[in-house]
């Protein structure tokens, strides 16, 4: 059998155009209505979905994308790993679903201890803040999920807090490499 692909014309074997025609009439479903902590890929990427947010979701890579260190100071809006999503895993995703699917959003950046200081930042991809963690807390508890990730939520003006894979959350050092999972 052949197909055409972009102007190109394409051979096929039987079983590969039994499989195309498969996924083909395969049900599309919006990921808004995708059972809350159910896994999805975007590309090579899983995600969990969290919730629905006004007609919008929020979703967390299953997997931490990269160890890094988290910035100069405790602030996510100007962070090292901020930049890094901005323009490494952003652009990735836009790619494969499309920049009207990404939204921005809102980070509250008040940190653990009350202190507004930071503020909040505007962006289609952050950390998880520490509510988000521990509205979602049983969700996460489904996966196992690898390492010491870090959240966007500071502690005073010195500290960024990281949660383990039980659930453990402490302060760190900005200096620590610890995994990224936005």
């Amino acid at each position: 059998m052949k197909i055409i692909i972009e102007k190109q014309e394409i051979e096929i074997t039987a079983e590969q155009a039994t499989k195309l025609k498969e996924f083909l009439n395969m049900p599309c479903k919006r990921l808004s209505e995708v059972e809350d902590g159910a896994v999805f890929k975007i590309g090579d990427m899983e995600f969990i979905k969290l919730f629905n947010d006004n007609g919008n979701v929020a979703v967390v890579m299953k997997d931490c994308v990269f160890d890094s260190t988290f910035g100069d100071d405790n602030n996510a809006k100007t962070s090292y790993i901020q930049k890094r999503l901005e323009n490494g895993i952003l652009p990735k995703i836009i790619a494969a679903v499309g920049e009207e699917n990404v939204y921005e959003f809102e980070t509250d950046l008040t940190t653990l201890d009350g202190l507004t200081h930071l503020g909040s930042m505007r962006s289609k991809i952050s950390l998880p803040t520490f509510d988000c963690y521990r509205r979602n807390r049983a969700m996460f508890e489904r996966y196992k999920l690898d390492g010491w990730w870090w959240l966007a939520t500071a502690n005073g003006k010195d500290y960024i807090v990281c949660v383990s894979p039980s659930g453990d959350f402490d302060f760190s050092d900005c200096g620590y490499g610890i995994g990224v999972r936005p």
